[in-house]
């Protein structure tokens, strides 16, 4: 298909470094993703909670595994309302490897100290990689949270086998993250029939899979409508704004997308981006992308 031969010339976004921060913000204050994601945490944690079927002592706190929370906006919510759900006690292990995230969620903590009495927080600046290797073999979790950062956790299937693992039996592993049919799962999907381009993110779709495969139990799963205006995405290349540029280089995990690919080949991507596959028109005839994430639940049996 056109411009197939093209791929190796183009720099994926992940591998562009601050740029990648840059272009992600972008998306996120347009799309108001984490806003949302919060509002689906707010929703249903309370039903979540009520899943866990671990019986605990007085003594014992209630683990939870918090996966590259970042500045912890979601994940401290997240504890906030298992403490007023699930036991007086609760232990929260942080893995997050950027130092300046961290210290943003530690002073988020100290703000918020009221909502958060009877949480004791165990700060471990750590990839998901360092943590498999320096854990304790028997340290289990009755709620483990990875909220839009499986991505980051190598390997897809050894990842959820070692999370399922350390579950306590009736625990939950909650995991965010792209919904593979949304309009990020599809596009990229076409992107790699069309431009041969293997993205190196997953969707929910990868996790249902890769739980198949491995006879992990899944016992839900929920879509968190995400949507965002991106008219700014089809201007020509000589007339896109900066932050159009930015947006569609977000989109397609491609770094100047708009300038480094033959014209048809960008053509024929931005109509498929336009399409109902990936977007819908909102009441000016804006072109509304359906970023939708799934959370995907799991249980241990």
């Amino acid at each position: 298909m056109s411009g197939h031969h093209s791929a190796a010339n183009l720099l994926a976004l992940s591998e562009s470094g601050d740029y990648y921060n840059v272009a992600l913000d972008l998306y996120d204050r347009g799309s108001r993703r984490i806003q949302r994601i919060s509002e689906w945490v707010d929703d249903n944690l309370a039903g979540l909670a009520d899943s866990i079927t671990c019986t605990l002592g007085e003594e014992e706190d209630f683990m939870v595994l918090s996966v590259g929370p970042g500045d912890g906006f979601i994940d401290s919510k997240i504890a906030q309302h298992l403490r007023g759900l699930v036991h007086a006690k609760i232990r929260v292990v942080v893995l997050e490897p950027d130092s300046h995230m961290m210290q943003r969620y530690q002073d988020l903590v100290k703000k918020e100290s009221a909502k958060l009495q009877g949480v004791n927080f165990d700060w471990r600046q750590q990839t998901f990689q360092e943590y498999q290797a320096t854990a304790e073999e028997d340290e289990k979790f009755h709620f483990i949270s990875c909220i839009s950062s499986i991505y980051y956790c190598g390997d897809l299937d050894k990842s959820l086998e070692y999370l399922y693992g350390k579950l306590h039996v009736g625990g939950l592993l909650t995991i965010v993250l792209m919904a593979g049919e949304g309009g990020f799962g599809r596009l990229w999907e076409y992107l790699n029939k069309t431009l041969g381009r293997k993205m190196d993110f997953f969707t929910s779709t990868d996790v249902e899979q890769a739980c198949r495969r491995q006879n992990i139990p899944i016992a839900d799963t929920q879509t968190i409508r995400i949507t965002s205006n991106i008219s700014a995405c089809f201007d020509l290349p000589q007339q896109l704004s900066k932050g159009g540029d930015i947006l569609l280089d977000f989109l397609t995990h491609t770094v100047n997308f708009a300038q480094n690919t033959p014209t048809e080949y960008r053509d024929e991507v931005l109509g498929y981006l336009r399409s109902d596959a990936c977007s819908g028109t909102g009441p000016t005839g804006e072109v509304i992308f359906n970023g939708f994430d799934s959370a995907v639940i799991i249980q241990k049996q």
